[in-house]
């Protein structure tokens, strides 16, 4: 009896845990709810406000101008959020998978600081970067996963932290996966000396719909970090998260991935030059000394303008030249381009002198020769991408690049395209952008019309199709189904391109079970459209 009393009451407690954990549930969804539609409205007012204020100044050019930047940034915001929302519906209902492809992270990486830098630029933030404990740069992963969950962890650190702030991330290979040897943990450390968080909210910063309450007028819907967790958790990786109020916070990411190289190779023509670093960051320094020393090459290294003139100088004159000079952008007193003057001065316009920056570079070539500049390589080093570049300057690379001068150049002028969109205005945009970037484009509304229209044509009239997926009479699975069924020579190898809001991984495999070779996200922007025009139509370009 007592034993039956017990079982009872043990149910009855797991019943209310469970009632208690329903009943708070349902009250996160609905403060959810309730501010989702506060922050979905107030990139919508913008838009909307903005486009009003246009429209009664045309004659206005500033101003335009003002009100379309506005309207650019409001729309990136409702579209995170949308994102945001949907990415968590996906992950709740177990739909979401994972895209694996190969890539190099140095290209991730880089990729990854042009998103992040000009968001911690705006409020003066310093950025530490270390990358010196990667090793193995070819990966296949799911690359924009990887992305998004770094990326979500960044703009936390860029919101919660103060002007000129700190915030640094480190990358490193900590070791293998058991006993594979093509797997390797990587870890991602990411720290801030931001406002910290409470212990109370450490515990349930994983949650959906939670959001700290320390900070009015920041936005966010709730769900960056438990969509971050769940990415890390489906690549079978690990978070953790450090963190005292008013102290900073400092994230840990770590993830099997795959690795296709067994290290960077050593041009063997590199080892034992010399080279001369000139760079007031120290931990710049640090960073290059190891990736020259690790290619095998000796370095001096000079911390100002003066010190690293009085180096080349000293070597010149013994007859004893750097093969090159690595030289910072940002010194004391003298910048870069000054530093590369006197040096010129100094040596003549033989040895390379390569500008490096965290900086994206703007002068054009002619502007570079001027200023005696070589060439310009994005900060942070990789010891691949430093590798290649000086190799370029040795008598084999030298000859490598005589050979391929004569390569082809990119030019989608003279190249026609059939568009199929059934939206008028996302027609107009996607005949706007193409002609843009110098192509011919055939406009039809549907699928059925695109299959009419290709059928009507000569073999080779179209060099490339861009397919919508929902439109009316025929979709784009459909229309492109039935292109490929054609019995003519073309049929079966022009290329089609979905271009389509459907853009979930299942969709993007859906549109290649149909036959498509590749899918460009909506919104389209003109890059998108030019890299996935450049994967298939390549012609040489001739005086």
């Amino acid at each position: 009896m007592e034993t039956n009393e017990a079982a009872q009451s043990e149910l009855i407690a797991a019943l209310r845990s469970a009632l208690d954990a329903a009943e708070s549930a349902n009250r996160a969804k609905s403060a959810f709810l309730s501010s989702m539609s506060h922050d979905i409205r107030t990139p919508l007012n913008a838009i909307v406000g903005m486009t009003t204020i246009a429209k009664a100044n045309l004659g206005d050019t500033a101003k335009i101008a003002d009100c379309l930047d506005k309207i650019d940034l409001s729309s990136r915001h409702l579209l995170a959020l949308i994102n945001d929302i949907l990415d968590m519906s996906r992950i709740e209902s177990g739909k979401m998978a994972l895209s694996p492809e190969e890539f190099t992270m140095a290209d991730f990486l880089h990729s990854l600081m042009a998103v992040f830098r000009p968001q911690a630029e705006k409020k003066r933030q310093h950025v530490e970067l270390d990358f010196t404990g990667v090793r193995h740069e070819k990966i296949r992963a799911d690359e924009l996963r990887i992305q998004q969950v770094l990326i979500n962890i960044l703009s936390n650190a860029v919101k919660f932290t103060p002007e000129e702030g700190t915030i640094s991330l480190t990358v490193r290979e900590t070791g293998r996966v058991g006993e594979r040897l093509d797997y390797a943990y990587y870890q991602f450390i990411i720290s801030d000396t931001g406002m910290g968080m409470t212990p109370e909210f450490l515990e349930k910063i994983f949650q959906p719909f939670e959001r700290a309450k320390t900070v009015s007028r920041i936005e966010g819907t709730g769900l960056g970090m438990t969509i971050t967790s769940n990415l890390v958790k489906m690549m079978n990786g690990t978070i953790g998260v450090e963190s005292q109020l008013g102290r900073g916070t400092t994230f840990t990411v770590t993830l099997p991935l795959e690795q296709l190289d067994t290290g960077s190779t050593v041009p063997e023509d590199l080892r034992g030059l010399r080279v001369l670093v000139v760079d007031a960051d120290a931990a710049s320094i640090r960073n290059t000394r190891e990736i020259l020393e690790d290619l095998g090459m000796e370095c001096d290294v000079a911390e100002n303008a003066w010190d690293g003139s009085d180096l080349a100088a000293q070597a010149h004159e013994e007859g004893h030249d750097y093969f090159a000079i690595l030289l910072g952008w940002r010194l004391p007193v003298v910048d870069g381009v000054q530093a590369c003057r006197e040096l010129r001065a100094i040596l003549g316009g033989e040895i390379p002198i390569l500008l490096m920056s965290t900086y994206e570079w703007t002068l054009s070539g002619d502007e570079m020769r001027k200023y005696g500049v070589t060439a310009f390589v994005p900060k942070p080093l990789f010891r691949s991408r430093l590798g290649e570049e000086l190799h370029k300057y040795t008598e084999a690379g030298k000859k490598a690049a005589a050979s391929s001068a004569k390569s082809a150049e990119m030019s989608f002028e003279g190249f026609r395209v059939l568009l199929a969109e059934d939206n008028e205005i996302n027609q107009e945009i996607g005949v706007e952008l193409l002609e843009m970037l110098g192509a011919a484009v055939e406009p039809v509304g549907n699928g059925k019309e695109a299959v009419d229209k290709f059928s009507a044509s000569r073999p080779g009239a179209y060099d490339i199709i861009f397919m919508d997926i929902q439109m009316p009479e025929m979709d784009g699975h459909q229309a492109t189904r039935a292109i490929r069924a054609l019995d003519r020579s073309d049929a079966k190898t022009v290329p089609i391109i979905a271009m389509s809001a459907s853009a979930f991984v299942e969709d993007i495999q859906a549109c290649r079970k149909a036959g498509m070779d590749g899918h460009v996200p909506k919104p389209v922007s003109l890059q998108s459209l030019s890299e996935a025009m450049g994967k298939f139509l390549r012609r040489e370009v001739t005086a």
